[in-house]
């Protein structure tokens, strides 16, 4: 199973927070699982740790996610591009578009892990939370 994970997701289970969704959390712990970071949700990451929104330091996730086997960090490519659902706002197109070009890419069983509803009642993937 290919799990694309979003901003609020990645902190919340790298923080051991409550606010982190039961499958979501159940999803993130299996050791057959494939974590794909949208390059976004980095560049999140590191906008809001510098602007004092969240503790979690940009540099302690990358280490975290380096050394993951798990984790793959997806670029933002044409391909994402192509795939961008208008009706989204970018960051949460993208994560869309991700979550569409692995499932094109690995061919399996693909999901967002987010409680976002825009994404969520979008209907453009499947969502877990």
């Amino acid at each position: 199973m290919t799990c694309v994970i979003d901003t609020h997701a990645l902190v919340w289970y790298l923080t051991d927070d409550k606010r982190l969704g039961k499958r979501a959390a159940e999803l993130l712990e299996r050791a057959d699982a494939r974590i794909v970071v949208p390059v976004i949700v980095l560049a999140e990451l590191k906008y809001l740790h510098r602007r004092s929104r969240i503790s979690l330091s940009f540099g302690v996730v990358r280490t975290i996610i380096d050394a993951d086997s798990r984790c793959i960090v997806y670029p933002v490519t044409g391909e994402i591009v192509d795939l961008l659902p208008l009706d989204l706002e970018i960051h949460d197109a993208i994560i869309c578009a991700t979550a569409l070009a692995c499932r094109q890419r690995f061919g399996d069983e693909t999901v967002v892990l987010t409680k976002d509803r825009a994404i969520t009642d979008s209907g453009t993937v499947a969502a877990v939370w």
